[in-house]
């Protein structure tokens, strides 16, 4: 089967997309699959449509329904070949909302298939779209299992570091725990904050950068290419996410439990579709909420450990990238045998 995949930031190798991406493409392939990548962030107009047309794909797979479910939806009838769509996080919580609403109702009515990556996702889609929820499949995200998880020292002798991955861009809201951890560190020289991740949003991140300034215990490492986030886990004590949404899951919360490591994450959807409340990690719902569970999880070596272990269970059980390829390719062929 030739799979055409319309990615919007496939080369900016750090982001969800990508990740995501990348991940399905080498997954796909193993299953016999030619797969090809089309970037809509490096070609468009008439050269992306050649191109498309030249690899002649039996199936179009857009991410993100509003910078990729159009492209797809365009392409599909100029090539007279099915779509679907996987909904990423900000197409679902953003555009769907706003003035971009209508240019994305005709590339979601024209999908033969939606996916999103958990329940929560289709139901939101109902609320705006009640008659595309019966085709919208639920495919959680994989994530590879890494064989050594173990600790590694950690960059600074006797620190406790918490590590926020996660691109500068409002959305994730990086700014937020600055002050809550401040107030932990007033208590507690040892700790530590990093912040990992690309520049999405140049005024956001400037506004990152100014701030850090004010917060001696917190560090921005720039982009860590993603072969060298496994090392980055197994160096911190706990997995940060504040975002304000997420599509159904995070990579970043699915590699931390990969990589058995406690989470203290934003009370939101898209989390508690994964964390678990002092199962998988801790959920914090205001500024107060976070610097306690941050305190408890400093405190407490035991449920660190706990936690982390049982994150990695539930990736192990629930989370194969082997699966979600295999699921992906199903729909793929129910699709063409409808077509």
């Amino acid at each position: 089967m030739r799979v055409g995949i319309i990615s919007p930031n496939y080369f900016a190798e750090e982001t969800g997309n990508a990740v995501t991406v990348r991940r399905i493409e080498r997954h796909l392939r193993a299953l016999g699959c030619e797969v090809k990548v089309f970037a809509t962030d490096r070609v468009a107009g008439e050269q992306l449509q050649a191109a498309v047309k030249e690899f002649a794909p039996d199936i179009l797979h857009a991410f993100h329904a509003y910078h990729g479910g159009r492209v797809a939806c365009a392409l599909a009838k100029a090539l007279g070949v099915p779509y679907l769509v996987t909904f990423t996080g900000t197409d679902i919580y953003k555009a769907l909302c706003d003035q971009r609403n209508m240019e994305l109702h005709g590339a979601l009515r024209g999908a033969s298939r939606l996916v999103a990556f958990h329940g929560c996702i289709r139901h939101r889609l109902a609320e705006h779209m009640p008659t595309l929820e019966e085709r919208t499949a639920i495919i959680p995200q994989g994530v590879d299992l890494p064989d050594d998880y173990s600790p590694l020292p950690p960059a600074e002798e006797q620190a406790f570091t918490f590590l926020l991955p996660a691109g500068l861009r409002p959305v994730k809201n990086v700014l937020f725990p600055l002050e809550p951890l401040a107030a932990l560190y007033a208590d507690h020289p040892q700790v530590r904050l990093l912040l990992a991740g690309p520049v999405l949003d140049k005024d956001y991140a400037a506004q990152v950068m100014e701030a850090l300034e004010r917060y001696p215990f917190a560090r921005y490492l720039g982009v860590v290419g993603h072969d060298r986030m496994g090392d980055l886990y197994r160096r911190v004590d706990v997995v940060l996410n504040s975002s304000l949404s997420e599509g159904g899951m995070a990579n970043t919360v699915l590699e931390a439990m990969a990589y058995a490591k406690p989470l203290l994450v934003a009370d939101i959807e898209g989390n508690r579709s994964v964390v678990k409340e002092n199962v998988t990690g801790l959920l914090y719902r205001d500024a107060g909420d976070l610097v306690a569970k941050a305190g408890k999880l400093a405190a407490n070596a035991r449920l660190r450990e706990k936690l982390g272990n049982n994150g990695r269970a539930q990736v192990r059980d629930h989370y194969s990238p082997d699966k979600e390829a295999a699921s992906y390719l199903t729909l793929y062929r129910d699709i063409l045998q409808k077509n």
